[in-house]
């Protein structure tokens, strides 16, 4: 039987004050009552702690091991409630994130978390959408930076912040603006932007090429290889992701798709509000 905090801390009062009643007396409970919480914790460790007369009360030898390792149990329970009771803003966060936009956003989210939340501490864990949701099913991740359209499971909540375009990116000698037959260069199977992709134009798979990608920066340069054509997200232009490839054309005008950008956490977690707050930092500010 596993014993109870409260007789952990009856047997903790006994041995500072060595005496019942003054232990009782301590613990706010009659003697009678503190009594038998000490025989309780001895009945379920099945030892006996204490020796005890009308006067004296003596430690036995696996009584004295088990009072400090009582005063250790006191300790972390209590270091436990003051975690639990810790500032949202000023504790610690695991934040996942996915690899077509960790490298475009996190530089500017983690600025204006400075600025705005100098407490807090963040620490990212970079993974594909699947992956990311399993991680928050588990609980080892608190929310995760996402991107939409993604069908989610029942327990988990979504708040979308911004939309992030992608344009389609071609080599200037091809001439058409249409998307030939095997020509369409993706990010392998796993990364949401290829599913983006797909939902958001009329392509077959007759379109998409036999070549995949493992990272944009893969995917840009076999296109500047005019390997294929492909689509970029607005983000990963606004890094500059083109600005070392002069031959690759951005057509902004044709086709174009488009995605939402924001972060999904668990619907029982208590900091929904506080996480929405974070997720607005990933906006310039």
């Amino acid at each position: 039987m596993i014993p109870t905090l409260k007789n952990l801390q009856y047997l903790i009062a006994l041995k500072k004050t060595n005496h019942f009643s003054k232990a009782a007396s301590e613990c706010f409970v009659s003697p009678s009552t503190f009594s038998a919480g000490i025989s309780k914790l001895e009945q379920d460790l099945e030892i006996l702690l204490v020796e005890r007369d009308n006067k004296n009360v003596a430690f036995t030898p696996i009584g004295k091991r088990i009072v400090n390792q009582a005063m250790s149990v006191m300790t972390e329970m209590t270091t436990l409630v003051e975690t639990a009771k810790l500032d949202f803003f000023e504790s610690e966060v695991t934040i996942g994130v996915i690899p077509t936009i960790s490298t475009y956003i996190l530089p500017n989210f983690l600025s204006n978390l400075e600025k705005s939340y100098p407490k807090l501490k963040a620490s990212f864990r970079e993974d594909t959408s699947d992956n990311l949701l399993k991680q928050l099913e588990k609980a080892t991740i608190d929310f995760a930076i996402f991107a939409f359209p993604y069908e989610l499971p029942d327990y988990i909540e979504d708040f979308q912040v911004f939309r992030d375009s992608i344009y389609f990116i071609k080599h200037k000698s091809r001439n058409k603006k249409i998307i030939e037959d095997g020509s369409l260069l993706m990010l392998e199977q796993g990364h949401c932007l290829r599913s983006h992709i797909l939902q958001s134009n009329e392509i077959s798979n007759k379109h998409i090429s036999n070549f995949s990608c493992t990272s944009i920066s893969t995917l840009v340069a076999m296109v500047d290889m005019n390997i294929g054509v492909s689509f970029l997200p607005k983000m990963a232009i606004d890094y500059g992701t083109l600005d070392n490839y002069p031959n690759i054309t951005l057509e902004k005008n044709s086709m174009k798709a488009n995605r939402d950008i924001g972060v999904i956490y668990r619907k029982n977690n208590p900091q929904n509000e506080n996480i929405k707050k974070l997720a607005q930092l990933l906006v310039k500010i």
